[in-house]
Formats: C-alpha cells, sequence, structure tokens
C-alpha cells in the first residue's frame, strides 16, 4: 500500500505506527518510508541491510536509508553510525515484535526523468549473520514535478564560472567526472574560493517557477558550505549538509518569479570555501503549505526577547554598510523575537558601537575558540565600526521591522592584557575586581551610566544590563540595587509624558548559580527598579532552574517574568531537549522567555530559525509535543548524547545532554566505568547535575559512558566513549 501524508512534527517528515510492508511517499521531501516488521523472537540488537534493485531486477544494490528518527537524533548522530546509513546498514534495538521502518530518498539513481519504479528490500539479521527475516516491498510513485538543479554551468552570470582546466582562482569552478570520493549525487558540482581576501562575484540561475515550493540543499558535508537567497530576499543563509549525503531543508517560499543567488560564506578569517551539490524544489499542494503555517505562522501570544550580539555577528561578516545591519534584524523579526537585546559592549572593554564616551573597537580583536583556533583573531569587528554606526543603524531598522529594541551592556569583563581592553579600566586597575571593574566604586557606576546615556541619545527606548556570564562586577545586594536605582532614575529623563516608560530588563544569576545571592530581585519589584526580571544561568550549567520564587516574585507588579533559556551551542540540544524547557516553563504559566545567545540559533542554520519561531506561540509549543509524543513509539530505539563543544573533549563547564528514542520519557541511569553517576526519573536527563559540583563528572582522559533507559520491563542500553578535559 503506498499513500501520501504529510507529519509537521518534524518538517523532513516523522512518520506515525504503520503496518508492516506499508510504504508512504512524504510530499514534502519525495522520499519513501518503508514500514517492515522485527520478528518476535529477534534478539536485544540486531542488523538490518536495506537495498534496491530496478523494477524487475535482481540486481540489488545498497539503499542510501536514514532510519525513523527524531529530528533531534539526527542531530546528535555520530558520523560513524549515519556513515552506515549511507550504505543501508542500521542497528534495532529491543524491536523483537514490532514494526520500524526506513526513509529512502530514491534520487537519484532510484529515479529515472522523475519515475520511480523500484523493488526494496529489507533484510534483518542477527548479529551473527543469521537472517531472521526479509521483506521486498515495490516502491512506485511520480516526481517528475520535483526540480533538479544539478548543472551549475547554466547560471545566467557564466562569465564568473570556470569549467574543465581553467586555473583562474577569481572564477567559480564547475567540476564534472568527480568520483565517488567527491561524495556528490551526478559525479558534478560547485566549488568556489579565490583566498581569504577576496570574494566571488555571486551567481544566479534563472528559474521561472510558481507556487509555493519546499527548497532542499545538498553539500559534500566536508567540503564548505554555500550562501543562498532569492533575488526578492533582503538576507541570504548559509546552508550546508550535516552528514554525508543530507538534503537540508533551507525554507518553503512562493517562487514566482524568484532567481536562485547564490554567493561565499564568509568568517572571521575573511571568505570561506563554497561549495554546493544540487538543490531540489518541491511543489507544495495548498493543503501542505497550510499544516506548515499553522504550526510556524499561528498567533503570537508570547513575548520573545533574545539577544543578539553585533560583535559575534561581524565576527563572520563583512560589514562596511550602515543598510548590512538590517539583515540579522529581517531573522530576528522572522524568528517572531518581540524585543531584540542588543549588546554593544562590556563595561572595561572598547565598545561596539558609535561611542564618543569611551574609546571603539576599530582595529583587531581576539574571539572565543572556534574550531582547532584557540584564540582567532579578526579585523571584521574593527572594520564594521569603522563604517557603520552599529546601533543608530540597528534601532532604526528593528524600529521600521516592529521590533522592540534595547541597549545591553554586560556588567563588566575588560579583558585586561588584550586588543579589547579599554582605557578606562586600563587606566583604573585598582578598580577591577579580577577582569570585571567593581561597582561599588561611584567613579564605575558613573561611567557605566554615561555609556546608557549615550545609548538612550542614540534613540534606544530600552536599555539592559547582563549580570552574566560575568557577576563578579557586584560585591554585596545593596551595590547592585544602588545601581540599579541610578539606572532607573536615569531612564526615567528619557521618559515621554506620552510614550511607556523607557524599559529596563535586568539577566542576572537564578538560583543556585554563581554569586545569585548577591542579587535582590525582590527589592527590585517592590521599588519598581526593573521592567523584565530575567534569571538565568551561566555556561554549560542550571539549564532548568526553579523559576517557582521568581513567579510568585512578580506577582500584583508590573514587572514580566522572562525565564532565560539558553541557546548556547554547548547548551540544550536543539529542538528536543530545548522545547521541553520551553514547555515546562508555558505550563507553569511563563508570559514569555527571554533566549540568551539568541543570535548564534537566529542567525545560524535556518532550521533553528524555524525552532525559535515557534516560540511565540503556546499552541504551536503544545503541537510540537503532541507530535513528538504520537510518533514516539514508531521510531527505532535509541540512546543519544551531545557531543563536545570543541577539541573532541567534554570541558567542566559543559553537560553532557541525553536524548532516548522510542522509549517514554521515564526512568534513566548513568553510569561512568561501570560506577552510578545518576538516575533521572524524567527529563531533563543530563550526565551528572546541572549543580557547579558535576564539573568534574568527566575526569580528564577516556572513559565509558553507560545509559539505561527503562523499557517496559526492561532496559534500552548503550555505551558511549568520552573524554575529559
Amino acid at each position: 500500500m503506498i499513500r501520501w501524508s504529510l507529519i509537521v512534527a518534524c518538517t523532513l517528515g516523522a512518520f506515525l505506527p504503520a503496518s508492516a510492508g506499508e510504504v508512504s511517499i512524504d510530499p514534502m521531501t519525495r522520499c519513501a518510508r518503508i514500514t517492515y516488521a522485527v520478528p518476535a523472537g529477534a534478539p536485544e540488537v540486531v542488523d538490518v541491510i536495506c537495498s534496491w534493485t530496478p523494477a524487475g531486477s535482481t540486481g540489488w544494490r545498497p539503499a542510501a536509508i536514514t532510519p525513523n528518527v527524531s529530528e533531534t537524533a539526527l542531530r546528535l548522530v555520530p558520523a560513524a553510525v549515519s556513515n552506515a546509513w549511507r550504505l543501508g546498514k542500521l542497528q534495532e534495538r529491543r524491536a523483537a515484535g514490532l514494526n520500524r521502518g526506513v526513509v529512502f530518498n530514491p534520487y537519484p539513481d532510484a529515479q529515472q526523468n522523475g519515475l520511480v519504479d523500484v523493488s526494496f528490500r529489507v533484510t534483518v539479521q542477527s548479529p551473527d549473520g543469521a537472517v531472521l527475516a526479509e521483506e521486498v516491498v515495490p516502491i512506485q510513485c511520480d516526481n517528475s514535478d520535483v526540480v533538479y538543479i544539478e548543472d551549475w554551468s547554466a547560471v545566467t552570470t557564466s562569465d564568473a564560472l570556470s569549467t574543465g582546466d581553467n586555473a583562474d582562482t577569481k572564477l567559480w569552478k564547475w567540476k564534472t567526472n568527480l568520483d565517488s570520493s567527491a561524495d556528490v549525487t551526478l559525479g558534478n558540482a560547485l566549488y568556489g574560493d579565490a583566498g581569504p581576501d577576496q570574494a566571488l562575484r555571486p551567481l544566479s540561475y534563472a528559474l521561472n517557477l510558481k507556487g509555493t515550493h519546499a527548497i532542499f540543499v545538498r553539500t559534500s558535508h566536508s567540503e564548505g558550505a554555500i550562501r543562498l537567497r532569492l533575488t526578492g530576499d533582503e538576507r541570504p543563509d548559509a546552508v550546508a549538509s550535516r552528514r554525508s549525503g543530507e538534503e537540508v531543508l533551507w525554507k518553503w517560499a512562493e517562487m514566482d518569479r524568484q532567481h536562485l543567488v547564490l554567493s561565499q560564506p564568509h568568517h572571521y578569517t575573511g571568505y570561506t570555501p563554497a561549495h554546493i551539490d544540487h538543490v531540489k524544489l518541491v511543489p507544495l499542494a495548498a493543503e501542505q503549505v497550510q499544516q506548515l503555517h499553522a504550526l510556524y505562522n499561528g498567533q503570537t501570544d508570547k513575548l520573545v526577547a533574545g539577544y543578539f550580539e553585533p560583535y559575534s555577528w561581524a565576527f563572520v561578516e563583512d560589514v562596511t554598510s550602515p543598510l548590512q545591519h538590517r539583515e540579522p534584524l529581517t531573522a530576528f523579526a522572522e524568528a517572531r523575537i518581540g524585543i531584540t537585546d542588543i549588546q554593544v559592549g562590556r563595561f572595561g572593554m572598547k565598545s561596539v558601537f558609535e561611542t564618543r564616551a569611551t574609546d571603539q573597537l576599530l582595529h583587531a580583536t581576539i574571539g572565543d575558540p572556534i574550531g582547532d583556533v584557540v584564540q582567532p583573531k579578526t579585523d571584521n569587528v574593527g572594520k564594521m565600526q569603522q563604517y557603520s554606526n552599529t546601533l543608530d543603524a540597528e534601532l532604526r531598522y528593528a524600529h521600521e521591522l516592529g521590533l522592540e529594541a534595547h541597549a545591553n551592556f554586560g556588567a563588566s569583563n575588560c579583558y585586561p592584557g588584550t586588543p579589547l581592553q579599554g582605557e578606562f579600566s586600563a587606566q583604573h586597575p585598582d578598580w577591577m575586581r579580577g577582569s570585571a571593574l567593581r561597582f561599588e566604586v561611584p567613579e564605575v557606576r558613573a561611567y557605566a551610566l554615561s555609556l546608557y546615556r549615550e545609548t538612550l541619545k542614540i534613540g534606544a527606548r530600552g536599555i539592559s544590563i547582563d549580570f552574566c556570564r560575568y557577576p563578579e562586577t557586584i560585591d554585596t545586594a545593596e551595590t547592585c540595587t544602588t545601581f540599579l536605582r541610578e539606572l532607573r532614575a536615569l531612564a526615567s529623563e528619557f521618559n515621554p509624558t506620552a510614550a511607556p516608560r523607557v524599559a529596563v530588563l535586568v539577566r542576572f544569576p537564578g538560583t543556585g548559580v554563581r554569586r545569585a545571592e548577591l542579587f535582590d530581585y525582590a527589592t527590585w519589584i517592590r521599588e519598581d527598579l526593573v521592567d523584565y526580571l530575567c534569571p538565568s544561568n551561566i555556561q554549560g550549567r542550571h539549564m532548568n532552574i526553579d523559576m517557582t520564587p521568581y513567579f510568585d516574585a512578580v506577582k500584583g507588579s508590573r514587572c514580566t517574568l522572562l525565564p532565560e533559556v539558553d541557546a548556547l551551542e554547548w547548551g540544550l540540544p536543539f529542538p528536543g531537549p530545548f522545547l521541553w524547557r520551553v514547555a515546562q516553563l508555558y505550563n507553569q504559566g511563563a508570559v514569555g522567555l527571554y533566549i540568551y545567545q539568541a543570535d548564534g540559533r537566529v542567525l545560524g542554520k535556518p532550521e533553528d530559525r524555524r525552532t525559535m519561531r515557534l516560540l511565540a506561540d503556546s499552541r504551536a509549543i503544545q503541537q510540537w509535543w503532541a507530535n513528538e509524543e504520537a510518533a514516539r513509539p514508531a521510531r527505532s530505539k535509541g540512546i543519544y548524547i551531545s557531543a563536545p563543544h570543541e577539541f573532541g573533549i567534554y570541558h567542566g563547564w559543559e553537560r553532557i545532554r541525553i536524548w532516548t528514542e522510542g522509549v517514554p520519557m521515564g526512568e534513566l541511569e548513568v553510569y561512568l566505568d561501570d560506577a552510578l553517576v545518576n538516575r533521572c526519573d524524567g527529563p531533563p536527563y543530563l550526565v551528572g547535575t546541572e549543580d557547579d559540583k558535576s564539573d568534574g563528572v568527566i575526569p580528564a582522559g577516556e572513559h565509558q559512558l553507560k545509559i539505561r533507559a527503562k523499557d517496559g520491563d526492561g532496559w534500552l542500553e548503550q555505551v558511549f566513549p568520552v573524554k575529559g578535559a
């Protein structure tokens, strides 16, 4: 039986329980989903081998497949496992007597002139190779309405393209007859690299399509990324396959009178290699578009505030014009981030806006580790300050886009001894505690207030202070409250009589977080000093703070509680654990959220921005979880863990987060080298605890991590090699 279905739980399509031998075609991906049975007497772990052959033929060949797993699992799966999928091999755990499923993309080999007419075979084997079951099902479908862009020599800007052996490095390279090691579909691909200091001219590919299409992109995961936009878009997206053979959903869009524009990615070192294999455009019926819009374009009943750091954005951009500042803000608007919290500096460092009250960051600087580079150096941030007014431009564009924009300062990090250190802290080392300015010093508070005054004169209608990640600036609760009284008085000077008052937002360490006792939020609320209260974690710990005291504290006040949810890459994995925390807070009555490092998700992967877009709609969050729970029983059982953030080792400040598939979200046990570390009755799942005492839970060196998840009357168990810093 072949049927069409669209499950919006995961945009790429997750399938619900189905009968063995059933085949369905997802109308958005045009991939086939095949359901098969695992015999009742099968062992704990079985091997599954998938192959296909043209109808009527016996020339079986490996089928590149993906098991029935969630988007969260696809993000966490290690390369060794996903590489086996490409060869048609997977393992099923504790699946005896159950129906399981795989996803098969027929393109390119099993699809001729858009038509699919093949036989698909699923062989279930014991670990010793004995065949336990085998099923063969026909797959027939018509994908002739799907458009594939494979021949990049057909770009309209052909004079920017080289073919054959042309060695001109200023041109894109259209390479053909590539062997299998290139990891491209038809042996053809587009490459572009003129070195870090020179951008290749963008390419344009002419289209003549009508209606809404889903747009998928495939790159070779080891060769780089591509920047794409439609000719009607204001901003490009960097898109790249996360694993071999993956077609990434870029977006869906109305394609009438649109062409495709390709350009090079840019990073802190300059321009980076560009690569693209193919683009797939799938026409969507009105019903499919309506289902997608119901999830992503519904009501906006939650207020989402999102942190935006132009400093970090400029690290990977080539900003030479104020107009470019509109681009990230269009992404924030698309993600429905109602308050854009624009960080323009940390007190004591060179500021990243057009200040005259302190020194600007105008030249080279260093940043956080990126890949294997411990101290990346860049001129990009200084260039942005040389050629544009950051805050003025972003305030204007935020207003045009309907966003409430705040000017944000980090309480203090002076970055002593680095190019980031500002003159104020360098001239007054006695006013510092470690790397932070001391707010008990009146001159320090006056300096901070002078910078806030400047942002208000530029046009900010909201201001915020971030006492995380560096709370050392505060010595006592009274010092912090004194500063907030002074800040509220300053904000009141800029309150027009006919407009709402200038909002003050405070992000500060929440319960259990380092130095939380120094932040007397009850007094702030009682004295009406703060409009938005954002209790927060610091770094990778304390991601699930109990917000009950804060809900109680704001009752009856005009202060709005926006619990912080961390969007750092080493925080809660997307989308599952992240949305679990969001749902928990909404169920407690949160009227909104503060997303720290929202820019990393909003301006990063398109799929992350879609997840962020859900946050403004409580019904969308409920629907996402309803879809997740409906799909969970049919999924392949498995346990997945978050990868180390950098250098392949787990640091003390990060936590290994755990996601389970195919089993109820119930009891779970964690063992390190066979010693019990912790038990969880349900999510959130992690190794150790959220507290600082678990910073050493993974000691230095190599270890074996065993995780067991309750599965009926038994346990689903997997072992992972891990390495501590």
